[in-house]
């Protein structure tokens, strides 16, 4: 029988390492914090969001924590735990609980919360090419409760060459900061970004960055329309399985044999929503996103409909 996602808790003793031990303990200490104002986390992974989350699903306070990452469908955001005066504000969210995590139905519910309460200014976002102009460059920094924990930077490169993601991963990070400082960089063209991170460190990011991919380049503080949401590019991927189970999945993903897929599992290189599997009989749906670590990140857009050779079609995307 196939594993049945429910059992692949992220609080299996198996699957928690001490790391997240302390994340989990600081997330407490956080929540019990938030009492008269709200308070937040530094950057986490889409993986420890669910950790905090499954936390305060388990303590029965799902409902004061909600996650941003400076716009809306950011991947990297901070944990936000509110008080109860401002939860006072809130209003009924359609979606269960358990599916809120990512939705952005949680991420507008915070967003109109916040304004209710007068934390925050909320712009109508509208349906609009956010990416036909350059974001316009700002002196200083805007003025919120989200936006003194989080402000965007427009990256800008001399237009000597192209410069990629890891590019300008690898010349933040050349500045000595932590992971958990940054949010998402979104590559806007071959020329500019934009990086999400602490607005304490903002002022540092920007006069010590001058480097990137042998490029002379600098930083902003800038403004991002109210609509924005970060592109993402997918190398789209067809194939076939012979059923839904994690191994063949894999298998068609990576392009490697089964054997290998099964090993890649059994290693505890592969998650499903950011939760790791072990079991090569765990059973993936369409919309889950499948982790490969050493092939990368894929989103499964379809998986069932049959072939007429008794396999079924299996149509993904991965993420570039």
């Amino acid at each position: 029988m196939a594993e049945s996602r429910k059992h692949n808790s992220p609080f299996d003793g198996a699957h928690i390492s001490e790391k997240d031990r302390l994340l989990i303990a600081r997330g407490a200490e956080l929540s019990a914090r938030a009492k008269h104002s709200a308070v937040a986390s530094p950057f986490l992974s889409p993986r420890e969001q669910r950790l905090l989350f499954a936390d305060a699903l388990t303590r029965g306070r799902a409902d004061q924590l909600y996650f941003w990452g400076g716009c809306r469908g950011a991947e990297r955001r901070m944990a936000v735990y509110l008080p109860d005066w401002i939860l006072s504000f809130s209003i009924p969210c359609p979606l269960p609980v358990s599916r809120q995590l990512f939705s952005r139905e949680r991420e507008e519910a915070l967003l109109q919360m916040l304004g209710a309460a007068g934390l925050e200014h909320i712009e109508e976002a509208e349906d609009v090419d956010c990416y036909a102009a350059l974001p316009p460059k700002i002196e200083a920094a805007e003025e919120g409760l989200l936006s003194q924990w989080i402000c965007p930077l427009l990256l800008e490169g001399s237009g000597f060459r192209a410069l990629s993601h890891r590019d300008w991963m690898g010349s933040l990070l050349s500045l000595g900061i932590k992971r958990e400082i940054l949010g998402d960089i979104v590559i806007w063209d071959d020329f500019h970004g934009v990086v999400f991170c602490l607005a304490k460190t903002a002022a540092y990011l920007i006069e010590e960055l001058k480097k990137a991919g042998r490029d002379t380049v600098h930083a902003a503080l800038c403004h991002l329309a109210a609509g924005f949401v970060p592109r993402q590019q997918y190398l789209p991927i067809q194939g076939t399985v012979a059923s839904s189970r994690a191994d063949g999945v894999v298998r068609a993903l990576c392009n490697v044999s089964r054997e290998d897929a099964a090993g890649l599992i059994r290693q505890g290189l592969v998650e499903i929503n950011y939760d790791l599997i072990t079991k090569v009989d765990a059973e993936v749906e369409p919309e889950d996103i499948v982790s490969v670590r050493g092939y990368g990140k894929f989103r499964i857009d379809e998986i069932g409909r049959p072939t007429g050779r008794g396999r079924i079609h299996l149509t993904a995307r991965k993420y570039q």
